[in-house]
Protein backbone atom coordinates (compact mmCIF):
# COMPACT_ATOMS: atom_id res chain seq x y z
CA UNK A 1 0.00 0.00 0.00
CA UNK A 2 1.39 3.40 -0.88
CA UNK A 3 1.66 6.34 1.40
CA UNK A 4 -0.76 8.14 -0.11
CA UNK A 5 -3.75 5.67 0.70
CA UNK A 6 -1.87 4.08 3.88
CA UNK A 7 -3.88 3.85 7.24
CA UNK A 8 -1.50 5.90 10.11
CA UNK A 9 -1.14 5.55 13.24
CA UNK A 10 -1.97 8.22 15.67
CA UNK A 11 1.60 8.08 16.63
CA UNK A 12 2.70 9.24 12.94
CA UNK A 13 0.44 12.16 13.29
CA UNK A 14 1.69 13.57 16.92
CA UNK A 15 5.22 13.29 15.28
CA UNK A 16 4.29 15.02 12.17
CA UNK A 17 2.80 18.27 13.88
CA UNK A 18 4.46 18.10 16.82
CA UNK A 19 8.08 17.82 16.20
CA UNK A 20 8.39 19.71 13.14
CA UNK A 21 7.46 22.60 15.28
CA UNK A 22 10.41 22.33 17.54
CA UNK A 23 12.45 23.38 14.65
CA UNK A 24 10.00 25.91 12.43
CA UNK A 25 10.52 27.63 16.37
CA UNK A 26 14.21 27.07 16.90
CA UNK A 27 14.79 28.30 13.24
CA UNK A 28 11.91 30.56 11.97
CA UNK A 29 10.41 32.38 14.91
CA UNK A 30 11.66 35.44 16.01
CA UNK A 31 11.85 35.56 19.86
CA UNK A 32 12.46 39.04 21.47
CA UNK A 33 14.17 39.05 24.76
CA UNK A 34 15.28 42.09 27.25
CA UNK A 35 19.06 42.35 28.61
CA UNK A 36 20.51 40.09 30.25
CA UNK A 37 24.02 39.45 32.34
CA UNK A 38 25.75 35.93 33.16
CA UNK A 39 28.65 35.82 34.40
CA UNK A 40 30.40 39.49 33.88
CA UNK A 41 28.95 39.06 30.33
CA UNK A 42 25.70 41.58 29.35
CA UNK A 43 23.66 40.48 26.45
CA UNK A 44 21.90 43.16 24.69
CA UNK A 45 18.08 43.25 24.19
CA UNK A 46 17.20 41.19 21.17
CA UNK A 47 14.45 39.70 19.01
CA UNK A 48 15.98 36.81 16.58
CA UNK A 49 15.57 33.20 16.20
CA UNK A 50 16.06 30.41 19.51
CA UNK A 51 19.70 29.31 17.67
CA UNK A 52 20.68 33.02 17.77
CA UNK A 53 19.74 33.43 21.49
CA UNK A 54 21.01 30.39 22.57
CA UNK A 55 24.54 31.12 20.97
CA UNK A 56 24.10 34.32 22.30
CA UNK A 57 23.75 32.87 25.62
CA UNK A 58 26.25 30.37 25.17
CA UNK A 59 28.92 32.90 24.37
CA UNK A 60 28.23 35.21 26.81
CA UNK A 61 29.16 32.31 29.27
CA UNK A 62 31.83 30.98 28.08
CA UNK A 63 33.86 33.62 26.24
CA UNK A 64 32.25 37.41 27.01
CA UNK A 65 32.07 37.30 30.57
CA UNK A 66 34.14 35.72 33.25
CA UNK A 67 34.57 32.28 32.34
CA UNK A 68 36.69 32.20 29.19
CA UNK A 69 37.54 28.86 28.39
CA UNK A 70 35.88 28.80 24.46
CA UNK A 71 39.44 28.94 23.19
CA UNK A 72 40.18 25.89 24.75
CA UNK A 73 37.25 24.25 23.81
CA UNK A 74 38.21 24.93 20.20
CA UNK A 75 41.74 23.88 20.75
CA UNK A 76 40.35 20.48 22.23
CA UNK A 77 38.07 20.34 19.42
CA UNK A 78 40.90 20.79 16.90
CA UNK A 79 43.20 18.54 18.29
CA UNK A 80 40.36 16.10 18.30
CA UNK A 81 40.61 16.52 14.85
CA UNK A 82 44.60 15.91 14.65
CA UNK A 83 44.03 12.49 15.83
CA UNK A 84 41.68 11.65 13.68
CA UNK A 85 43.72 12.71 10.64
CA UNK A 86 45.59 9.57 12.32
CA UNK A 87 43.58 7.17 13.33
CA UNK A 88 41.42 7.48 9.85
CA UNK A 89 44.71 8.26 7.32
CA UNK A 90 42.88 5.92 4.49
CA UNK A 91 39.99 8.41 4.04
CA UNK A 92 41.91 11.72 4.61
CA UNK A 93 45.16 10.63 2.42
CA UNK A 94 43.27 8.67 -0.12
CA UNK A 95 44.26 10.91 -2.84
CA UNK A 96 45.96 14.15 -3.55
CA UNK A 97 43.04 17.07 -2.76
CA UNK A 98 42.60 14.98 0.54
CA UNK A 99 46.19 14.49 1.41
CA UNK A 100 46.81 18.81 0.65
CA UNK A 101 43.36 19.36 3.38
CA UNK A 102 44.76 16.75 5.31
CA UNK A 103 48.47 19.00 5.81
CA UNK A 104 46.33 22.25 5.60
CA UNK A 105 43.99 20.83 8.66
CA UNK A 106 47.37 19.96 10.29
CA UNK A 107 48.68 23.71 10.11
CA UNK A 108 45.78 25.22 11.26
CA UNK A 109 45.92 23.17 14.56
CA UNK A 110 49.24 25.15 14.82
CA UNK A 111 47.50 28.35 13.93
CA UNK A 112 44.80 27.40 16.72
CA UNK A 113 47.43 27.35 19.51
CA UNK A 114 48.95 30.44 18.40
CA UNK A 115 45.41 31.79 18.92
CA UNK A 116 45.06 30.25 22.18
CA UNK A 117 48.40 30.57 23.87
CA UNK A 118 49.29 34.05 22.30
CA UNK A 119 52.65 33.22 20.88
CA UNK A 120 54.24 32.70 17.14
CA UNK A 121 55.20 34.79 14.63
CA UNK A 122 54.51 39.02 15.99
CA UNK A 123 52.86 39.51 12.67
CA UNK A 124 50.18 37.25 13.48
CA UNK A 125 49.20 39.42 17.26
CA UNK A 126 50.27 42.84 15.79
CA UNK A 127 46.83 45.41 16.41
CA UNK A 128 45.61 45.76 13.15
CA UNK A 129 43.38 48.72 12.43
CA UNK A 130 41.45 47.03 9.73
CA UNK A 131 40.74 43.95 12.12
CA UNK A 132 39.26 46.40 15.08
CA UNK A 133 42.38 46.68 16.59
CA UNK A 134 43.31 42.48 17.04
CA UNK A 135 45.81 40.60 15.61
CA UNK A 136 45.04 38.23 12.77
CA UNK A 137 45.33 35.39 15.51
CA UNK A 138 42.78 37.14 17.86
CA UNK A 139 40.39 37.93 15.03
CA UNK A 140 40.23 34.33 13.19
CA UNK A 141 39.61 33.47 17.40
CA UNK A 142 36.87 35.63 17.76
CA UNK A 143 35.57 36.43 15.28
CA UNK A 144 35.37 32.55 13.25
CA UNK A 145 36.44 29.60 15.59
CA UNK A 146 34.48 30.42 19.10
CA UNK A 147 31.33 31.54 16.71
CA UNK A 148 30.85 28.62 14.41
CA UNK A 149 31.85 26.22 17.37
CA UNK A 150 28.51 27.26 19.37
CA UNK A 151 26.52 28.01 16.38
CA UNK A 152 27.19 24.81 14.40
CA UNK A 153 26.29 22.45 16.79
CA UNK A 154 23.67 24.11 18.39
CA UNK A 155 22.03 24.19 15.12
CA UNK A 156 22.82 20.67 14.73
CA UNK A 157 20.73 19.88 17.74
CA UNK A 158 17.35 21.30 16.06
CA UNK A 159 17.63 20.36 12.84
CA UNK A 160 16.52 16.44 13.18
CA UNK A 161 12.98 18.16 14.03
CA UNK A 162 12.89 19.44 10.57
CA UNK A 163 14.33 16.85 8.44
CA UNK A 164 13.60 13.52 10.39
CA UNK A 165 9.42 14.02 10.95
CA UNK A 166 7.86 14.81 7.53
CA UNK A 167 8.34 18.44 7.16
CA UNK A 168 11.18 17.95 4.03
CA UNK A 169 8.75 15.56 2.66
CA UNK A 170 5.27 17.92 2.95
CA UNK A 171 7.15 20.83 1.48
CA UNK A 172 8.84 18.86 -0.92
CA UNK A 173 5.82 17.31 -2.72
CA UNK A 174 4.87 21.26 -2.76
CA UNK A 175 6.95 23.18 -4.01
CA UNK A 176 8.18 20.12 -6.40
CA UNK A 177 6.40 21.83 -9.68
CA UNK A 178 8.79 24.81 -8.60
CA UNK A 179 11.97 23.62 -7.50
CA UNK A 180 12.21 21.17 -10.43
CA UNK A 181 11.31 23.27 -13.91
CA UNK A 182 12.88 26.20 -12.24
CA UNK A 183 16.34 24.87 -10.53
CA UNK A 184 16.38 21.26 -12.10
CA UNK A 185 16.71 20.40 -7.79
CA UNK A 186 14.39 18.45 -5.72
CA UNK A 187 11.51 20.01 -3.84
CA UNK A 188 12.80 18.79 -0.89
CA UNK A 189 15.93 21.08 -1.21
CA UNK A 190 13.75 24.22 -1.00
CA UNK A 191 13.71 23.36 3.12
CA UNK A 192 17.11 22.98 3.71
CA UNK A 193 17.19 26.43 1.42
CA UNK A 194 15.55 28.26 4.50
CA UNK A 195 16.97 26.21 6.72
CA UNK A 196 20.50 26.94 5.72
CA UNK A 197 19.88 30.66 5.50
CA UNK A 198 18.37 31.04 9.40
CA UNK A 199 20.73 28.68 10.91
CA UNK A 200 24.39 28.00 8.82
CA UNK A 201 25.45 26.66 5.80
CA UNK A 202 27.01 23.77 7.63
CA UNK A 203 23.49 22.45 8.84
CA UNK A 204 22.56 22.57 5.19
CA UNK A 205 25.74 20.52 4.17
CA UNK A 206 24.92 18.17 7.20
CA UNK A 207 21.43 18.14 5.66
CA UNK A 208 22.23 17.43 2.35
CA UNK A 209 24.83 14.85 3.38
CA UNK A 210 22.01 12.90 4.94
CA UNK A 211 19.85 13.14 1.84
CA UNK A 212 22.66 11.84 -0.37
CA UNK A 213 23.57 8.82 1.93
CA UNK A 214 19.85 7.73 2.11
CA UNK A 215 19.27 7.84 -1.03
CA UNK A 216 16.89 10.85 -1.66
CA UNK A 217 19.65 13.07 -3.80
CA UNK A 218 22.01 12.35 -6.25
CA UNK A 219 25.47 13.39 -6.75
CA UNK A 220 24.52 16.87 -9.30
CA UNK A 221 21.66 17.32 -6.91
CA UNK A 222 23.37 17.03 -3.74
CA UNK A 223 26.66 19.65 -4.96
CA UNK A 224 24.12 21.74 -6.31
CA UNK A 225 21.84 22.60 -3.22
CA UNK A 226 25.14 22.83 -1.06
CA UNK A 227 27.04 25.27 -3.31
CA UNK A 228 24.00 27.40 -4.22
CA UNK A 229 21.91 27.78 -1.84
CA UNK A 230 23.67 27.31 1.58
CA UNK A 231 24.15 30.35 2.50
CA UNK A 232 26.25 32.55 5.26
CA UNK A 233 22.73 32.94 7.66
CA UNK A 234 21.74 36.02 9.15
CA UNK A 235 23.85 36.38 11.67
CA UNK A 236 26.32 36.59 8.71
CA UNK A 237 24.07 39.41 7.34
CA UNK A 238 23.93 40.78 10.47
CA UNK A 239 27.92 41.42 10.66
CA UNK A 240 28.14 42.75 7.00
CA UNK A 241 25.31 44.71 7.21
CA UNK A 242 26.58 46.73 10.45
CA UNK A 243 30.10 46.78 9.14
CA UNK A 244 29.11 48.76 6.04
CA UNK A 245 25.94 50.95 7.47
CA UNK A 246 23.06 48.67 4.92
CA UNK A 247 21.31 48.43 8.65
CA UNK A 248 19.51 51.96 7.22
CA UNK A 249 18.58 49.51 4.45
CA UNK A 250 17.91 46.05 6.25
CA UNK A 251 14.75 45.44 4.28
CA UNK A 252 16.19 45.91 0.83
CA UNK A 253 19.54 44.35 1.64
CA UNK A 254 18.03 41.47 3.02
CA UNK A 255 15.26 40.67 0.38
CA UNK A 256 18.05 41.84 -2.78
CA UNK A 257 20.38 39.04 -1.19
CA UNK A 258 17.85 36.40 -1.77
CA UNK A 259 16.58 37.79 -4.82
CA UNK A 260 20.27 37.53 -6.69
CA UNK A 261 20.90 34.36 -5.25
CA UNK A 262 17.59 33.25 -6.83
CA UNK A 263 18.76 34.67 -9.86
CA UNK A 264 22.66 33.43 -9.78
CA UNK A 265 21.33 29.46 -8.82
CA UNK A 266 18.94 30.02 -11.70
CA UNK A 267 21.67 29.95 -14.24
CA UNK A 268 24.39 28.63 -11.95
CA UNK A 269 22.56 25.33 -12.29
CA UNK A 270 22.36 25.40 -15.98
CA UNK A 271 26.43 25.90 -16.52
CA UNK A 272 29.20 23.63 -16.35
CA UNK A 273 30.75 22.55 -14.03
CA UNK A 274 26.78 21.93 -11.94
CA UNK A 275 25.45 20.81 -15.11
CA UNK A 276 28.10 18.56 -16.03
CA UNK A 277 28.00 16.29 -12.76
CA UNK A 278 26.36 12.71 -13.05
CA UNK A 279 22.79 12.18 -11.55
CA UNK A 280 24.24 9.22 -9.92
CA UNK A 281 23.60 8.14 -6.55
CA UNK A 282 25.74 7.32 -3.41
CA UNK A 283 27.82 3.92 -4.14
CA UNK A 284 25.36 0.90 -2.51
CA UNK A 285 22.90 2.94 -1.74
CA UNK A 286 19.29 2.13 -2.68
CA UNK A 287 17.84 5.44 -4.57
CA UNK A 288 14.83 6.97 -3.04
CA UNK A 289 13.88 9.81 -5.82
CA UNK A 290 10.82 11.75 -5.45
CA UNK A 291 7.63 10.52 -6.73
CA UNK A 292 6.06 12.70 -8.91
CA UNK A 293 2.35 13.76 -8.40
CA UNK A 294 0.20 15.16 -10.82
CA UNK A 295 -3.27 14.83 -8.67
CA UNK A 296 -3.98 14.94 -4.99
CA UNK A 297 -0.97 17.11 -4.46
CA UNK A 298 -2.16 17.92 -0.73
CA UNK A 299 -3.06 14.49 0.02
CA UNK A 300 -0.01 12.84 -1.24
CA UNK A 301 2.16 15.43 0.53
CA UNK A 302 0.13 14.57 3.70
CA UNK A 303 0.79 10.58 2.69
CA UNK A 304 4.51 10.86 2.14
CA UNK A 305 5.41 13.21 5.36
CA UNK A 306 3.27 11.02 7.60
CA UNK A 307 4.94 7.68 6.22
CA UNK A 308 8.44 9.41 7.37
CA UNK A 309 7.10 10.32 10.64
CA UNK A 310 5.83 7.10 11.12
CA UNK A 311 9.23 5.22 10.69
CA UNK A 312 11.26 7.65 12.00
CA UNK A 313 13.30 7.10 14.97
CA UNK A 314 12.46 8.52 18.57
CA UNK A 315 14.58 12.67 18.61
CA UNK A 316 17.12 11.81 21.01
CA UNK A 317 18.69 8.73 19.10
CA UNK A 318 18.55 11.27 16.02
CA UNK A 319 20.18 14.34 17.94
CA UNK A 320 22.85 11.54 19.29
CA UNK A 321 23.26 10.57 15.67
CA UNK A 322 23.39 14.28 14.62
CA UNK A 323 25.80 15.43 16.89
CA UNK A 324 28.21 12.20 16.73
CA UNK A 325 28.52 13.50 12.63
CA UNK A 326 28.78 16.77 13.28
CA UNK A 327 31.38 16.82 15.73
CA UNK A 328 33.75 15.48 13.31
CA UNK A 329 32.78 18.40 10.80
CA UNK A 330 33.03 20.83 13.04
CA UNK A 331 36.56 19.90 13.81
CA UNK A 332 37.54 19.83 9.95
CA UNK A 333 35.77 23.21 9.74
CA UNK A 334 37.77 24.53 12.87
CA UNK A 335 41.33 23.02 11.26
CA UNK A 336 40.52 24.55 7.76
CA UNK A 337 39.22 27.97 9.15
CA UNK A 338 42.09 28.41 11.48
CA UNK A 339 44.74 28.04 8.07
CA UNK A 340 42.72 29.47 5.61
CA UNK A 341 41.69 32.79 7.02
CA UNK A 342 44.85 32.98 9.13
CA UNK A 343 47.02 32.33 5.64
CA UNK A 344 44.76 34.32 3.60
CA UNK A 345 44.81 37.68 6.16
CA UNK A 346 48.86 37.24 6.20
CA UNK A 347 48.82 37.72 1.98
CA UNK A 348 46.22 40.22 1.93
CA UNK A 349 48.47 42.57 4.41
CA UNK A 350 52.00 41.24 2.80
CA UNK A 351 51.18 40.83 -0.79
CA UNK A 352 48.97 41.94 -3.77
CA UNK A 353 47.62 39.16 -4.90
CA UNK A 354 44.24 40.05 -3.93
CA UNK A 355 44.45 43.27 -5.75
CA UNK A 356 45.80 40.93 -8.33
CA UNK A 357 42.86 38.50 -8.96
CA UNK A 358 40.71 41.63 -8.40
CA UNK A 359 41.19 42.89 -11.33
CA UNK A 360 39.24 40.21 -13.26
CA UNK A 361 36.25 41.94 -12.14
CA UNK A 362 37.18 45.50 -12.92
CA UNK A 363 35.05 44.98 -16.23
CA UNK A 364 31.44 44.25 -14.38
CA UNK A 365 32.78 47.15 -11.92
CA UNK A 366 32.85 49.70 -14.85
CA UNK A 367 29.61 48.03 -16.70
CA UNK A 368 27.13 48.43 -13.30
CA UNK A 369 28.99 52.39 -13.17
CA UNK A 370 30.76 51.39 -9.41
CA UNK A 371 32.60 55.20 -9.26
CA UNK A 372 36.19 54.80 -10.62
CA UNK A 373 37.58 55.81 -7.43
CA UNK A 374 35.99 52.78 -5.71
CA UNK A 375 36.77 50.24 -8.83
CA UNK A 376 39.86 48.73 -7.04
CA UNK A 377 38.79 48.37 -3.89
CA UNK A 378 35.18 46.64 -5.00
CA UNK A 379 37.35 44.20 -6.90
CA UNK A 380 39.82 43.33 -4.43
CA UNK A 381 36.69 43.04 -1.87
CA UNK A 382 35.30 40.86 -4.52
CA UNK A 383 38.54 38.65 -4.54
CA UNK A 384 39.66 38.27 -0.91
CA UNK A 385 35.51 37.36 -0.52
CA UNK A 386 37.05 33.48 -1.60
CA UNK A 387 38.61 34.18 2.09
CA UNK A 388 36.40 34.68 4.06
CA UNK A 389 32.67 36.79 3.78
CA UNK A 390 33.33 39.12 6.63
CA UNK A 391 36.36 41.08 5.28
CA UNK A 392 34.95 42.78 2.17
CA UNK A 393 32.93 44.79 4.67
CA UNK A 394 35.80 45.51 6.83
CA UNK A 395 37.41 47.00 4.25
CA UNK A 396 34.20 49.89 3.54
CA UNK A 397 33.88 49.89 7.43
CA UNK A 398 34.43 53.77 7.03
CA UNK A 399 31.10 54.35 6.22
CA UNK A 400 31.72 58.09 5.39
CA UNK A 401 34.78 57.29 2.96
CA UNK A 402 32.65 55.37 0.30
CA UNK A 403 29.86 55.35 -1.60
CA UNK A 404 26.42 53.93 -0.71
CA UNK A 405 27.04 51.41 -3.79
CA UNK A 406 30.24 49.97 -2.79
CA UNK A 407 29.18 49.48 0.55
CA UNK A 408 26.16 47.89 -0.76
CA UNK A 409 28.00 45.47 -2.71
CA UNK A 410 30.72 44.47 -0.40
CA UNK A 411 27.33 43.56 1.85
CA UNK A 412 25.76 41.14 -0.74
CA UNK A 413 28.70 39.84 -3.16
CA UNK A 414 30.12 37.68 -0.58
CA UNK A 415 26.42 36.09 0.16
CA UNK A 416 25.45 35.62 -3.19
CA UNK A 417 28.77 34.31 -4.17
CA UNK A 418 28.31 31.56 -1.11
CA UNK A 419 31.51 29.66 -0.98
CA UNK A 420 34.35 30.68 0.82
CA UNK A 421 37.37 28.79 1.59
CA UNK A 422 37.68 30.13 5.59
CA UNK A 423 34.96 27.90 6.69
CA UNK A 424 32.08 26.85 4.11
CA UNK A 425 35.05 24.84 2.02
CA UNK A 426 36.12 22.49 5.28
CA UNK A 427 32.62 22.11 6.03
CA UNK A 428 31.35 21.01 2.45
CA UNK A 429 34.91 18.93 2.21
CA UNK A 430 34.29 17.12 5.30
CA UNK A 431 30.74 15.49 3.96
CA UNK A 432 30.53 12.42 2.16
CA UNK A 433 29.08 14.50 -1.00
CA UNK A 434 31.78 13.57 -3.97
CA UNK A 435 32.65 17.21 -4.59
CA UNK A 436 35.63 18.40 -6.37
CA UNK A 437 37.66 21.23 -4.92
CA UNK A 438 38.50 22.65 -8.48
CA UNK A 439 34.78 22.76 -9.65
CA UNK A 440 34.47 25.18 -6.03
CA UNK A 441 36.75 27.21 -7.45
CA UNK A 442 35.06 27.60 -11.02
CA UNK A 443 31.49 27.99 -9.20
CA UNK A 444 32.35 30.75 -6.83
CA UNK A 445 34.24 32.15 -10.04
CA UNK A 446 30.90 31.88 -11.58
CA UNK A 447 28.89 33.27 -9.13
CA UNK A 448 31.11 36.69 -8.09
CA UNK A 449 31.27 37.69 -11.84
CA UNK A 450 26.87 36.99 -11.45
CA UNK A 451 26.95 38.41 -7.89
CA UNK A 452 28.31 41.54 -8.87
CA UNK A 453 26.75 42.21 -12.31
CA UNK A 454 23.47 41.80 -10.57
CA UNK A 455 24.24 43.48 -7.01
CA UNK A 456 25.56 46.51 -9.26
CA UNK A 457 22.19 46.33 -11.43
CA UNK A 458 20.11 46.27 -7.82
CA UNK A 459 22.56 49.12 -6.50
CA UNK A 460 21.19 51.48 -9.43
CA UNK A 461 18.12 50.79 -8.76
CA UNK A 462 17.60 51.21 -4.96
CA UNK A 463 20.35 54.01 -4.43
CA UNK A 464 20.15 55.58 -8.28
CA UNK A 465 22.99 56.56 -10.23
CA UNK A 466 26.26 57.18 -8.35
CA UNK A 467 27.29 61.27 -8.53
Amino acid sequence: MDCVSKKHPLSAYLKFFLLPLIGIVAFFVNIPLPSYTIVGATVAENSTILVNHLTSFLRALLWNGNIRVMPYIVLAISVYGLVDLYVRRKKHFSNTVNKVFAVIKMIGVVFVFFAVFHFGPEVMHEPRALLGGRGISAFVMNSILISITISIPLAAIFLPFLLNYGLVEFAGVLVRPIMRPVYRLPGRSAVILVTALLGNFSVGHIAVNGQYEEGHMTERESVAICTSFCNPSIAFMLVLAINTGMMAHWNAFFWSVFLITLIVSFIGVRIFPLSRIPDSYAPGITPHPETVYKHKILQSAFGEALCTAETSQNPFQAIAQILKATFAILAAIIMGAGFSTSVGMLLYFYTPIFEWIGVIFHPILWLVQIPAAEVNMAATGAAISLLEVTIPSLLVSSIDQWSVHIRYMMAVIPLTSVIFLGSFVPSLLSQNIPVKFWHLLVIWFERMVMSIFFAGIFSLILFGIPS
